[in-house]
């Protein structure tokens, strides 16, 4: 009997973020109205609300919008009409978003259905819960799998010698007596388990491990240890991802850390 794989088991892979989620729709947006829309009016409200892209409605549509010249200078704003390039998709991936906010220098994009304009997403809400969950997601994988490699090369001794065992630091005490107390009621839990994102860094560098997965000591440091330190900004809830725009280059960047890392390390998972 030849067996197939179940389409509803077949999500090995991380579960796409929609710009939909990640932006603002048009029903819960701050817009004019075109009997409002002046300049004066436009101005005020953009420096009141902080917002870079206000939106006219006329009717139901909105094929109009104010923008400001400089990010976050309202002293003056524009008013432009919506064309192709100012759109993508809603149901557009999270990461083409960010690729292509960098690649056409934008720092927002209307998003679009088949016929209109349903929504707004733009620099600043790259740092939304869901947009940090997407990441912590990617950031997450890689810390694992980074880990399981570092264990199927390195014996448990040694992992403990070169890092719980080596340190005094005061942050790794409850670590330690929790290393112990598991140990004592028998759950042989892997040490890199008990280990940081950073910690895990570390020891690529510290056993040469970096060389079997293909990278240079100095690329290992620089993008696995980007990664390490964008995980921790993820996890304090009150860290921007992005504070201006040529943040957006950053993460870009980051992103494409991200899929050769994971690309490198599940190849490495699954060769003899």
């Amino acid at each position: 009997m030849t067996r197939s794989r179940d389409p509803r088991f077949a999500t090995g892979q991380l579960v796409p973020l929609p710009a939909s989620i990640a932006g603002i729709s048009r029903f819960g947006w701050d817009a004019l109205t075109t009997i409002e829309a002046t300049e004066d009016n436009a101005r005020t409200k953009m420096a009141r609300e902080r917002f870079d892209v206000l939106p006219v409605e006329n009717n139901g549509r909105v094929e109009e919008y104010f923008h400001t010249v400089q990010w976050n200078d309202y002293s003056r704003v524009v008013r432009a009409r919506i064309s192709e390039k100012d759109l993508i998709a809603y149901d557009t991936n999270i990461r083409d978003v960010i690729r292509s906010l960098w690649e056409r220098s934008r720092v927002f994009f209307f998003l679009r259905d088949d016929r209109d304009v349903v929504g707004l997403i733009s620099v600043v809400n790259l740092n939304r819960r869901p947009v940090k969950v997407w990441f912590f997601s990617l950031l997450s994988e890689i810390e694992i799998r980074l880990g399981e490699f570092i264990s199927s090369r390195v014996e448990a001794k040694e992992l403990y010698n070169l890092t719980l065992g080596a340190t005094s630091h005061p942050k790794y005490e409850k670590i330690k007596r929790r290393y112990e107390t598991d140990q004592a009621r028998g759950l042989e839990l892997p040490v890199v388990e008990y280990l940081y994102f950073s910690d895990l860094v570390s020891l690529g560098l510290t056993t040469g491990l970096y060389g079997s997965l293909g990278y240079s000591r100095s690329r290992f440091k620089r993008s696995l240890g980007s990664l390490a330190e964008l995980r921790d900004a993820i996890a304090h809830p009150g860290r921007s991802l992005v504070r201006d725009p040529s943040a957006v280059a950053r993460l870009w960047r980051r992103i494409a850390r991200i899929d050769e890392a994971l690309e490198i390390l599940r190849r490495s998972l699954t060769s003899p």
